[in-house]
């Protein structure tokens, strides 16, 4: 089968490698589709150092299952995951905080993962909930986007919301964080620098769009700055520098898109103490939260086939890759058969 290999900063192969051969309680996926995740691309480009290449890539799968070694799991059943596989008994695990588990294997991090033909699920992610089942009546053009999505809801349990909202990117979680917030009953306002992304932002609910470049009229717009931002985007010092312009005093920052290893974010105390800003940064998902998800999904209470802009076969997986490196379109998945 093809699969595709990352072996360390920017380096990226397509491989033919074997079919997974299966153990006791293992399930084999057929992978249909699988999300280009901007974590694999920071990953590629050395930014962050979460994975353990060599490794398959890919953990926002839609796909079927092709075979199965698990009793509770039958041959057929559409499937997706839940990447992080923990140990299921620690604390955090009990609480569903898995992500701060000390034992996490990711799935497309540390073991491989979607960008394949096939790739294994292990007995004890399953036996732990982390495999999730949906209708045959879901499509696979919306279940791809199950787990960015749950990353949004949990996000938006986290953050503390007033009335209005500013929202940094409106690449596939801005807009995603747009309809949340819009089925909050917020006022809610995107800042994006490409016109058509401002668009579809537009068309996703959002009650005003704006260039960066228009602080001064979003200040005005908010009557003196947004209860919340919600920063979307790569956490660059622009964007940082932008989230803080926006925010009124004693409002919240979630700086919820990533960061390179090297980004620090220097504040000054004295003015945190006088400005009240409450800062933080969501990332990842909970069992509640990809639950929720699917539900979601299932019911169609969110539009998201519409941000699946491009597909490309696993033949042609580096240049979906650098597809999605350079912003072309709103979301990249590569085709699990050739």
């Amino acid at each position: 089968m093809k699969a595709v290999v990352f072996e360390g900063e920017n380096r990226v192969s397509i491989q033919d490698k074997p079919v997974p051969k299966l153990d006791d309680g293992e399930v084999l996926i057929q992978v249909d589709l699988c999300g280009v995740c901007a974590s694999d691309l920071a990953a590629i480009r050395g930014e962050v150092t979460d994975y353990s290449p060599p490794v398959v890539l890919g953990h926002e799968v839609a796909g079927t299952v092709s075979e199965s070694r698990h009793p509770s799991v039958k041959v057929g059943q559409k499937v997706t995951v839940n990447p992080m596989i923990t140990c299921g008994e620690c604390d955090y695990c009990r609480a569903d905080l898995d992500k701060y588990c000390t034992q996490i294997v990711g799935i497309g991090h540390d073991i491989d993962g979607g960008y394949a033909e096939y790739f294994k699920f292990p007995k004890h992610a399953i036996e732990t909930g982390k495999l999730i089942t949906v209708s045959d009546t879901v499509a696979t053009t919306d279940l791809v986007f199950l787990e960015p999505l749950g990353c949004c809801i949990n996000a938006e349990r986290e953050t503390i919301f007033g009335q209005s909202v500013a929202i940094l990117g409106a690449g596939q979680i801005g807009l995603m964080f747009t309809q949340l917030a819009r089925k909050r009953g917020l006022q809610v306002i995107v800042i994006e620098p490409i016109p058509e992304r401002r668009q579809l932002a537009e068309a996703f609910g959002a009650e005003a769009v704006f260039d960066p470049s228009a602080v001064d009229q979003i200040t005005q717009l908010t009557h003196g700055g947004a209860d919340t931002v919600i920063s979307a985007t790569a956490n660059d010092q622009p964007a940082i520098d932008l989230a803080f312009q926006l925010v009124k005093r004693g409002g919240c920052l979630n700086f919820f898109g990533l960061s390179a290893h090297d980004q620090y974010l220097n504040l000054n105390l004295e003015q945190l103490h006088f400005t009240g800003y409450k800062i933080m940064a969501s990332w990842a998902f909970s069992r509640w939260s990809l639950d929720q998800a699917r539900k979601m999904i299932s019911g169609e209470e969110i539009q998201l086939s519409p941000m699946l802009s491009n597909r490309f076969p696993i033949s042609e997986s580096l240049t979906a890759i650098d597809h999605a490196k350079n912003g072309l379109g709103i979301k990249t998945a590569i085709l699990g058969q050739v």
